[in-house]
C-alpha cells in the first residue's frame, strides 16, 4: 500500500484533466451516462475526438495484485479525452500465488479501489476481478466496503462473467452495485450457452471490436466496446455515428 501512496499523486497529475488523462435488485444507469463506453486499457489512447454525447470511457485507473499483500501498480500509459467526458475509473484485482483472505487484506484491497475515487472528473468506479467462488465472501465484503466510503454521487459497477449473470437470484444479487456489465466476448464454445437472468446484467453488456458481436436475447441500454489494440480515429468516427467497429 505504500507503493501506492506514494505513486497516486503522479496518477492524479495525468488522469482527465482538461484533453488529457486527467444490495441493488435492478440495475441502474445514470440518466446522463452514454449509451456507449469504451473501455480504454493500458495502452497510450487519444480519444480527443470521441462525441461526449455518444460515448465515454472506462479507463484502466490501476491494477491490483494480491498476493502477501496489496500491491497497487497505476496507470503508466497517456490517455487524451475531451474535456467533458463521462468517465469510470476502472481497478484491475488480480489474485497470485500466496494470497490469504484477510480482514487487513479486505480493508487495503478496498482502500485501494477507493483511492481512484479522489480522481478528478470522474463519474464512478469500476471493479474488474474474476472472482472464483471462494473468492466470492472476500469480493462482496469488498464492494460493501467500497460502497460505504465512497460518494453516493458515484456509481459502483463491475464486470461480470456472462455465468454470473445465468443466475436468477445468485450472489450478484446480493452486491451493493448499480449493475453489472457481463463480458460477451472470449467466451470460446460458450458463445450462447449462457441466459442473462440477473436483473442487474440487464442495463448493459460487454463487447469486444475482434469478435463477432453477438448480444443477449434483448439489447441493453448501454454497450461496453473492448478493443485488444488502440482505439483509431476511424474507429472513434464510427462511433460518432452510433455505429459500432466491427471485427474485420
Amino acid at each position: 500500500m505504500r507503493r501506492a501512496a506514494l505513486l497516486f499523486p503522479t496518477l492524479l497529475a495525468l488522469v482527465l484533466k482538461g484533453d488529457s488523462l486527467p444490495a441493488r435488485h435492478a440495475p441502474t444507469t445514470p440518466s446522463h451516462a452514454p449509451a456507449i463506453m469504451l473501455w480504454a486499457w493500458e495502452k497510450p489512447e487519444d480519444l480527443r475526438t470521441l462525441s461526449t454525447e455518444r460515448a465515454g470511457v472506462a479507463f484502466l485507473a490501476q491494477r491490483v495484485f494480491l498476493n502477501d499483500g496489496v500491491h497497487a501498480i497505476l496507470r503508466h500509459q497517456p490517455i487524451r479525452v475531451p474535456e467533458t467526458i463521462y468517465a469510470i475509473a476502472v481497478t484491475r484485482i488480480e489474485i497470485r500465488p500466496g494470497f490469504r483472505d484477510t480482514e487487513a487484506m479486505r480493508a487495503e484491497t478496498a482502500a485501494a479501489i477507493v483511492q481512484t475515487a479522489t480522481l478528478a472528473h470522474i463519474n464512478g468506479l469500476q471493479i474488474d476481478f474474476d472472482a472464483t467462488p471462494a473468492q466470492r465472501a472476500f469480493y462482496t465484503d469488498v464492494l460493501q466496503r467500497v460502497r460505504a466510503a465512497m460518494s453516493p454521487n458515484l456509481s459502483l459497477t463491475i464486470t461480470a462473467l456472462v455465468s454470473w449473470c445465468a443466475e436468477s437470484d445468485g450472489w450478484l444479487h446480493t452486491l451493493p452495485i448499480d449493475q453489472a456489465i457481463p463480458m460477451h466476448f472470449r467466451l470460446g464454445a460458450h458463445v450462447g450457452y449462457f441466459a442473462t437472468r440477473e436483473p442487474l446484467c440487464s442495463a448493459s453488456v460487454g463487447l469486444s471490436t475482434d469478435e463477432p458481436q453477438a448480444y443477449p436475447s434483448t439489447r441493453p441500454r448501454q454497450i461496453y466496446l473492448f478493443s485488444p489494440k488502440p482505439w483509431t480515429g476511424t474507429e472513434l468516427g464510427q462511433i460518432n455515428q452510433n455505429l459500432l467497429p466491427k471485427a474485420e
